[in-house]
């Protein structure tokens, strides 16, 4: 392993049901209630591509460019009224990476705003070399898109990458950019499809880095 590559909700910050919460809150502007069941299917999709899916399977019309605007600002409304906490075992993590000298990147669908705003509130920014959010690229997760960006950004083949995801989306992002994939069983991301990781992991604390050495 020469960089090791991070989704955000569900993996370093215990966010997700902030954003479902939030997504709630945008799909009532347009009259639309949601289950966390039916959220958890699009766990760590983009904004539109949530919206679209919504959109398709209610047989409804969404203004996608619209309602995608409002994600985030729903998403801040009740982030400024939660207390986020970290993963447990992620700062560790994140200190045995950085005594390694091995460089770390996000790789989120949330907005590069929230991913700052996120990353500054629980004192972890100083660990990573590159965040990467699913606006900035073209196709979102489950496509490879955003971890071939944040490889490029880190300067290290996609081979010699190691991923860390919480969601079945997620999984298929990091195994399509051809990266090795250590999957986590977070206990706020519901029953995930993780089969395609190369390993899975109950806790943090479970994931050896002397495994790359």
């Amino acid at each position: 392993m020469k960089a090791m590559l991070f989704d955000m909700d569900g993996v370093l910050i215990d966010s997700e049901p902030i954003h479902f919460a939030g997504r709630k809150r945008t799909l009532k502007r347009y009259g639309l209630e949601i289950t966390d069941a039916e959220l958890f299917n699009y766990q760590s999709t983009s904004a539109k591509v949530f919206l679209r899916g919504i959109a398709q399977k209610r047989g409804v019309d969404i203004p996608i460019d619209e309602a995608a605007e409002f994600i985030p600002l729903d998403f801040k409304t009740e982030f400024d009224n939660s207390e986020i906490k970290p993963i447990d075992g992620i700062k560790i993590l994140l200190e045995n990476l950085a005594a390694k000298n091995i460089p770390m990147a996000i790789a989120s669908s949330s907005s590069p705003q929230l991913i700052r705003e996120m990353i500054k509130r629980l004192d972890i920014e100083k660990y990573f070399t590159a965040l990467v959010s699913g606006y900035e690229v073209t196709n979102g997760k489950p496509a490879p898109d955003i971890y071939l960006k944040a490889a490029e950004m880190v300067k290290v083949a996609p081979p010699e990458c190691v991923v860390l995801e919480d969601s079945h989306n997620g999984v298929l992002a990091g195994k399509s950019a051809g990266m090795y994939c250590i999957g986590f069983r977070s206990p706020h991301s519901g029953n995930q499809d993780l089969s395609q990781a190369d390993i899975i992991v109950n806790k943090i604390s479970e994931i050896n880095l002397n495994l790359w050495n």
